[in-house]
């Protein structure tokens, strides 16, 4: 069940993390959250205000994966993401490799393309890495990731400011961190984790995690970093519309506090979006604990 929920202030605001929804809370006071009958039950003890957008969600999802066309620009599916992915290897050996760092709860592919020229070397270039899908009902974020990794293999030698890219940067896309998430277009992985609350910076057991780094996915994520000195890592979500920062555990500034919140202000002029807003996420969405955003 698709709610719509409303919160007023702070206090409220607490009230709903409290519960630990699925969904996506927004800094307008309001939030979509998706139930069951029993967290329905626990939405309305809380007193907190909220309408029923769409009873059947698990019918919604498969009339509308069932009615898209098969074209180039539709949504894709996991294996049509990973099919995707093996096609540009395969195009582009010079410039595009993959990486594997395991496999979900449920045994799907965990992996990265790094894209670069000089592929099979470890240059002395600036690495940044990109990734989509920690949360699997957010569809876009892999979109994003798998499409950025085809225009960068495709516009190369012809698109000036993308050759340039390739060619002086090692760019790396993890383009579905939670693929298990995504076939049952769920927030969680296939244990019932949110895997942005299980990494080891600042980890308090949100999300339903056991302990820092308790799920194979954002252990794979981890292991991305190793022996890598990435400058810059962005992540995407969707639902939110908001460039978020750290910190996300605590409203005091980071140390790179003045860089950071520079280049998000230069994404957000960039972006083609009037008015992005950007900041740290404890104070421009909500404090959480255990976010990819932080460690």
């Amino acid at each position: 069940m698709e709610v719509r929920v409303f919160y007023n202030n702070d206090f409220e605001l607490g009230k709903l993390i409290d519960l630990q929804p699925e969904g996506d809370i927004f800094p307008n006071g309001e939030a979509l959250i998706y139930v069951v009958p029993s967290e329905l039950e626990a939405l309305i003890s809380s007193g907190l205000k909220y309408q029923i957008e769409r009873e059947d969600v698990k019918d919604f999802a498969e009339n509308f994966w069932t009615s898209m066309d098969n074209t180039r620009e539709a949504y894709h599916t996991y294996a049509e993401i990973v099919a995707l992915a093996d096609s540009l290897v395969a195009a582009f050996p010079d410039i595009c490799e993959k990486h594997l760092f395991g496999t979900s709860v449920q045994g799907r592919e965990l992996g990265a393309l790094k894209i670069t020229d000089n592929v099979t070397l470890n240059e002395n270039e600036a690495e940044v890495m990109f990734d989509g899908g920690i949360h699997g009902d957010e569809i876009g974020c892999s979109e994003n990731c798998i499409r950025f990794a085809r225009d960068l293999c495709r516009e190369y030698g012809i698109e000036p400011n993308i050759t340039d890219l390739v060619d002086n940067r090692e760019i790396w896309i993890y383009y579905m961190v939670n693929p298990d998430g995504r076939v049952a277009d769920n927030r969680y992985n296939a244990n019932g984790v949110d895997c942005n609350r299980d990494s080891g910076y600042m980890w308090d057991g949100w999300g339903g995690s056991s302990g820092v780094y308790s799920q194979p996915e954002s252990k794979a994520l981890r292991d991305c970093h190793y022996n890598r000195q990435f400058v810059v890592h962005t992540t995407y979500h969707s639902g939110t519309e908001y460039i978020s920062h750290p910190w996300s555990y605590r409203s005091d500034q980071c140390p790179d506090y003045a860089h950071i919140n520079q280049l998000a202000g230069e994404y957000s002029s960039s972006s083609g979006y009037a008015n992005m807003e950007y900041g740290q996420g404890c104070t421009g969405m909500y404090p959480i604990n255990g976010s990819t955003k932080d460690t």
